[in-house]
This record gives structure tokens, C-alpha cells and sequence, in this order.
């Protein structure tokens, strides 16, 4: 373990320790997204291409139905904008976290890019973490930039350029998740710590979707080598099932691969065999086609994707998925994977 490698793992083990746990019940709903960036609404917000789902999504089904909101992170863009121009510009979103808040279902996480809310720059006072407790399982929640000591100790000196320097040039916003290097060093940390501890860690920052610590290329690549090995052992009505769902993954893995070769960040996280599945990380609000996040309900656990129609069709393509509409809007949602989480703490047990 290099150093960087142990402070990483001592920082996360200090902050689970320090977290106190609250308990999950079947019957509780929880919906976690992070990685919002809520700039002023100008060229370099990367949160406006997408605000308008996110509004709806939070209005329309996750406030009437009772879920608790949990922003897991860079909620605002504070090392290029200030919070109140920031809220002036956005006040429906507000209003509605608002409206979580005054039920008592709103949980906000600290992340580095408004990390300064910890320091009391005004009302708002972050967690640093959460920690929920299934059953004596543990799912431990954070934004994920404590795997690496410059997130803090370089912040001032980021805010700075960003504000004086891409701002007035109009350079959009450089984050973590737009390199793949720190990328996989993160991901790879937190799997580590999480795996060692027999924990869900649940995590955003690197703005890439994970689900039991596969992201959506691995997940493609183990469903396609689970249906080769059914396969031989099937009859032949099933084997032309078999063939064409195949084939429907095999175009789709063509496509995500292509897609993730453009952004570098296609590099899986496993040399093992075996994956145990301890972490997870709901994405982000500002993905190009769409929000994904994470819903924590009936003792399950589920990766959900949102999008407007307008500007992509792409799961209302797919065979592989069901896409159901939000009332009367153009917003869809499609679920990418759900599990049981007494499952997934039994693999935890059996393999971490």
C-alpha cells in the first residue's frame, strides 16, 4: 500500500468511525443524487442543460411519494460562483429543497466544490457523510474527494483560478470525472476500504454510475458471459432468446464502450475473479443524456436513469429496458439495476 494509498484509507476509517448510523427500514425511501455544479445559468453552468428534469423528477415523484432527498456533493459550483448568485439564479430548485427540508427529508453531503459551506458561509451546514444502518449492515455515504489529501489542502487555490481565470474565459468545468487516472484511483480506493470493512460505500464525485462495483461496461460484460454459459444447457426455443438478447447487449456494449473510449474513462477497476459488490455511485445530474441516481426502497437498491425525450431516445430503443413517463411530460425513467440489499450483504460477507 503506497502512502497515498494508507492516508486514504486512515481519512475514510476516521470519518466511518465519527459517522453515527441511523437505522434503514423496509418501509423508508431514500433517493440519493450528487454532483449538481448549480452554477448562475450562463455557458460554463453545467447544470442547466439538465435542470429542468431535475426539478420535475424531485416535484412530480420523489417529494409527493415520500422519499428523503439525499445530495451527495458539489450541489453548487462554490470555486467559481458565490451562493447567492448561485441561489438567485436557481430558485425552484430551492424551493422545492425547501419543501424536503420543512418535511424533514433532506440530507445534504459536502463535496469539494462547496466544500466552503463547511466553514460557515452561511445557513446551510452540510454532513460530511451518513451512515444508514439495514439490519447491522452498514451504508456508508460520501462524496468520495477524501481519497485524496489535494482536494483540501489545494481548494482555496483552485477557487481562485477557476474564478479569475476560466470564468472570464469561459472555460467550462474540470473535475475529477474528466480524468480517468484519478478516476479509477478513487473508485479503486473506496473499493478497498469498503471491501476490507464488509460495507456498502456509496459514493459521487467521479460521475460514473456504479452498481455492486461494476460499472455499465463490466455489468454488459458479466451478463453477456452468464447467458453464453446458459446457453449449451438451454433448449432451442430458449437459445434463440438467448441469441437475440445478446445481441441486443453486444450493440449496446458497442455503443457504451464508444461513448467511454471518447471520455477515457473505460478502465475497469478488477484484476479479481470474484467482485465483491460494496460500492456503489449514483452518477450525476449533469450526464449528457440524462440524471442518474439511486433509490433505496423496500429493502432494495436501484440505479435509475432519467432523460427528456426531446433530446434522446435512446432507452426508448432498447428491448433490454422498460421506460415509464413522468405523468405528462417528456421525462422518462428507466431502471438500470436493482438488487436486494440482504443479498448483496450476504456476497459482501461470504466474499469481501
Amino acid at each position: 500500500m503506497t502512502k497515498k494509498d494508507a492516508y486514504s484509507f486512515e481519512t475514510l476509517s476516521m470519518l466511518f468511525d465519527e459517522t453515527a448510523a441511523r437505522p434503514l427500514k423496509n418501509t423508508d425511501k431514500y433517493v440519493i443524487f450528487s454532483d449538481l455544479h448549480m452554477g448562475t445559468g450562463r455557458k460554463t453552468d453545467d447544470f442547466r442543460s439538465n435542470a429542468q428534469v431535475f426539478v420535475e423528477v424531485l416535484r412530480r415523484r420523489y417529494l409527493p411519494e415520500g422519499y428523503t432527498l439525499i445530495l451527495n456533493g458539489d450541489v453548487e459550483e462554490l470555486q467559481r460562483f458565490t451562493f447567492d448568485s448561485i441561489r438567485r439564479r436557481w430558485v425552484d430548485v430551492y424551493d422545492v429543497f425547501d419543501e424536503f427540508e420543512r418535511d424533514g427529508r433532506f440530507i445534504r453531503i459536502v463535496g469539494n466544490h462547496d466544500l466552503a459551506l463547511s466553514y460557515g458561509l452561511n445557513e446551510i451546514k452540510p454532513h460530511d457523510a451518513v451512515t444508514l444502518d439495514y439490519h447491522g449492515n452498514k451504508i456508508f455515504i460520501f462524496h468520495g474527494h477524501q481519497t485524496a489529501s489535494r482536494y483540501i489542502r489545494h481548494h482555496a487555490l483552485v477557487g481562485l483560478v477557476l474564478k479569475y481565470i476560466a470564468n472570464p474565459l469561459k472555460i467550462k468545468n474540470y473535475t475529477v470525472a474528466h480524468d480517468s487516472r484519478k478516476k479509477f484511483k478513487t473508485e479503486k480506493r473506496v473499493y478497498e476500504f469498503a471491501n476490507a470493512n464488509k460495507i456498502i460505500a456509496v459514493i459521487g464525485h467521479t460521475h460514473r454510475p456504479l452498481f455492486e462495483s461494476m460499472s455499465k461496461i463490466d455489468s454488459l460484460k458479466f451478463e453477456v458471459e452468464r447467458l453464453c454459459r446458459k446457453y449449451p444447457k438451454s433448449s432451442d426455443k430458449k437459445k434463440g432468446k438467448i441469441e437475440h438478447k445478446i445481441a441486443l447487449l453486444k450493440s449496446e456494449l458497442d455503443a457504451v464502450v464508444e461513448s467511454e473510449e471518447k471520455y477515457g474513462s473505460h478502465e475497469s477497476l478488477y484484476r479479481e475473479n470474484l467482485v465483491v459488490p460494496c460500492m456503489f455511485n449514483s452518477g450525476s445530474v449533469l450526464g449528457k443524456r440524462g440524471i442518474t441516481g439511486l433509490e433505496l426502497t423496500n429493502g432494495e437498491i436501484t440505479l435509475v436513469h432519467w432523460f427528456d425525450r426531446r433530446k434522446s431516445k435512446k432507452y426508448l430503443q432498447y428491448e433490454n429496458y422498460q421506460a415509464h413517463q413522468l405523468e405528462d411530460t417528456d421525462f422518462f425513467q428507466v431502471v438500470i439495476k436493482r438488487d436486494n440489499l440482504s443479498y448483496i450483504f450476504s456476497r459482501i460477507k461470504l466474499l469481501a
